[in-house]
């Protein structure tokens, strides 16, 4: 007989239960669970109605169970244990996931952020070997041997599957004694008249930034006496008082916090989201998959400011 799913107890009312059987007592119950009291009359009253039955006989001293509710102490003390037993063989699954994965990441995110969240994927999945390869090169997945790359910035190959792991955006800033020196820009068109710095990476046009403002995208081109492939170069000129960045906010935030840097034009970004990009023909991977759901749990639960 097919039973409608608004008959049958659910596993959180179930759980309630077992533990008023353990702790003897509403007020004790809520204590261990970190709820209320009020919370787990609730949940045995709707599990009562559920079963259309009374579960308890309730006097001042303390709470003794009905017929139902032994019958039902049976059934809740098994479904526990089975529920148990599942958690630990997924959880086993979950360790038993071995084998070789490439990941690539740029020189800064890459050996900044990513080498951190690799630490914690191998001590969960001990059984998994990580090749970290770091690179500011454009990177053809298909045919370069890699599995994975963490990449920041919002321009994925459409041969290729993307999952975003985190929201992020740069941001323009320079010293202050670049701004004493030179002035602050008030409007987006006054970097054509200030000491740019430029980063050359991948398929980037050499003098020109693609930003965000309050009235949608807009470019802005300047001449460049300092450049580098290199973002942690560029960052050290501009701490040196040489001119203005334009870098992700994970990267700076600790050197505006302290004083060293400061955010200029605070109505313009450029987004540069963190993803995990992979080749299509890997889609069915168990391990690629079991990496791109920790990365992805990873950044949820930290973020990319917080590590500074």
């Amino acid at each position: 007989m097919q039973i409608a799913n608004s008959e049958k107890p659910l596993l959180e009312d179930l759980t309630v239960f077992l533990a008023v059987l353990h702790h003897n007592s509403f007020i004790k119950t809520a204590a261990a669970l970190g709820v209320s009291t009020a919370y787990v009359s609730k949940r045995i009253k709707i599990l009562e109605n559920t079963l259309r039955t009374k579960l308890f006989h309730r006097n001042t001293r303390r709470l003794v169970l009905t017929d139902e509710g032994l019958k039902l102490q049976g059934f809740a003390v098994k479904l526990e244990a089975d529920m148990d037993e599942l958690l630990f063989q997924m959880a086993l699954a979950k360790r038993e996931i071995s084998g070789n994965i490439n990941i690539c990441a740029s020189f800064g995110f890459g050996g900044s952020i990513v080498t951190k969240a690799i630490s914690e994927l191998v001590k969960q999945y001990p059984r998994i070997k990580v090749n970290l390869h770091l690179t500011d090169q454009e990177v053809d997945l298909v045919n370069s041997g890699f599995h994975l790359e963490i990449k920041v910035d919002n321009q994925i190959n459409n041969q290729d599957i993307a999952r975003q792991l985190a929201a992020n955006y740069r941001i323009l800033c320079a010293s202050p004694s670049y701004l004493k020196k030179n002035g602050i820009p008030k409007h987006l068109q006054d970097l054509q008249n200030h000491h740019c710095l430029f980063i050359q990476e991948k398929k980037s046009s050499l003098g020109t930034w693609h930003l965000e403002g309050k009235k949608g995208k807009e470019i802005v081109t300047f001449q460049s006496s300092l450049t580098s492939n290199s973002g942690n170069v560029v960052l050290r000129w501009s701490l040196d008082g040489h001119g203005i960045i334009l870098r992700s906010i994970w990267e700076v935030q600790q050197y505006i916090d302290a004083g060293s840097l400061v955010r200029v034009l605070l109505n313009y970004i450029q987004s540069a989201n963190i993803w995990a990009v992979y080749p299509n023909k890997l889609s069915q991977s168990a391990k690629l998959k079991t990496c791109v759901d920790f990365f992805a749990e990873y950044f949820e639960k930290y973020g990319v400011i917080s590590f500074y």
